[in-house]
């Protein structure tokens, strides 16, 4: 008898310990670059943080899981961004990248907090180029304000819910109350629901060589459009892309299109791109991609393009250069993130280059 107690005191310690595991790693980024831009007459010259000009911004965080039993597990995410040229905290140190809490389960994946939209998630797989480094696509789609693969792309006070991985199929949605919520935010915009609420929906196939993904995001409606705007502060963009991996090379291509009823009535925006990645040893690859962004306004086009070679070290460190080149119409000002340093920012008509050679490390 004495025996079978202390049985099923071992086993109940056992259990309990299952149940109160949890794991928690802490991860990240460094990354920095040497970058050389120019605008017209203006030049810039110095280093800057990968955010700025390389594979990925730099980074610092923290996520963890537990067991709570019959498959279902409480997850965070904690992450901070970081500028490595500076020796600093972007943004002051404040939060400026991911923080949720949720379950996930045999029923799917709950977030809530600060996340991705499907567009930061699942769009810059369809770019040749790292979505934050100095390539092309990513000024164009980060002009997009529903569709931007920049900050904009996370999305405050949201709530999000995702499928298992369905054979490689995967469905998102998201939807974000007023992205601020401090009272004199709430005073201003009213009803936090409705004011300048944000929806996502997302769907995913990647399996194999094949990669492809379709989402629909829209700023539902921003009662604070200033005044003598004509849109009454509604803002819908959708996307399609995907990319095929043949060995020899892997291809990329998306399509974006935005009605953007926020800033002007009417107004609509469409960029495209294609882009291939090519093998040349069994460490580096070329990447090249070329694409435009034009609205129904006249002349107001940009079209340009960037080659690049990565070479990996490492699983883990990657060293990169890259040239990018931009060419505006007379009423487009659109800059890369090189130019962007430059004195005069994103001048209507100016043709622009940028070239980075740098050094990623993920931890």
């Amino acid at each position: 008898m004495q025996k079978k107690i202390i049985a099923l005191a071992v086993a109940g310690l056992v259990s309990g310990a299952a149940f109160a595991q949890s794991n928690v790693t802490i991860y990240g980024v460094a990354d920095i670059g040497y970058n050389y831009a120019k605008q017209g007459d203006n030049k810039f010259s110095g280093l800057q943080d990968g955010g700025d000009v390389g594979l990925q911004g730099s980074r610092i965080g923290f996520r963890g899981e537990e067991a709570l039993g019959n498959g279902l597990k409480a997850i965070f995410t904690i992450e901070f961004g970081l500028n490595l040229a500076q020796g600093q905290g972007t943004a002051n140190w404040s939060n400026t990248r991911q923080s949720f809490v949720g379950l996930t389960g045999n029923f799917g994946t709950v977030k809530f907090g600060r996340q991705y939209a499907p567009s930061g998630e699942w769009l810059g797989a369809t770019s040749a180029n790292s979505v934050t480094s100095v390539n092309f696509s990513n000024y164009f789609i980060g002009s997009f304000t529903t569709l931007q693969t920049g900050n904009g792309s996370r999305w405050n006070n949201s709530i999000s819910y995702e499928t298992p991985n369905l054979s490689g199929l995967t469905f998102r949605g998201v939807y974000a109350f007023h992205p601020d919520d401090n009272s004199n935010v709430r005073d201003s915009y009213g009803d936090a629901s409705k004011d300048n609420s944000r929806l996502g929906l997302g769907v995913r196939y990647a399996n194999g060589p094949i990669y492809l993904t379709a989402i629909y995001q829209a700023v539902l409606k921003d009662s604070t459009v200033a005044s003598g705007m004509e849109g009454d502060g509604s803002d819908k963009a959708w996307a399609v892309g995907g990319s095929y991996d043949f060995k020899v090379v892997k291809v990329f291509a998306n399509y974006v299109r935005e009605k953007d009823d926020y800033a002007f009535d009417g107004l609509k925006k469409t960029y495209f791109s294609l882009g291939a990645a090519i093998p040349v040893t069994s460490v580096g690859t070329v990447k090249v991609e070329l694409g435009q962004f034009k609205t129904n306004i006249k002349e107001t086009k940009s079209r340009g393009g960037s080659i690049g070679y990565e070479h990996a070290f490492s699983k883990r460190t990657t060293a990169y250069t890259y040239v990018t080149r931009f060419s505006n119409d007379d009423n487009t000002g659109l800059a890369n993130r090189g130019a962007a340093r430059v004195g005069t920012v994103a001048t209507a008509g100016e043709s622009q280059t940028g070239f980075a050679i740098g050094l990623n490390h993920k931890f």
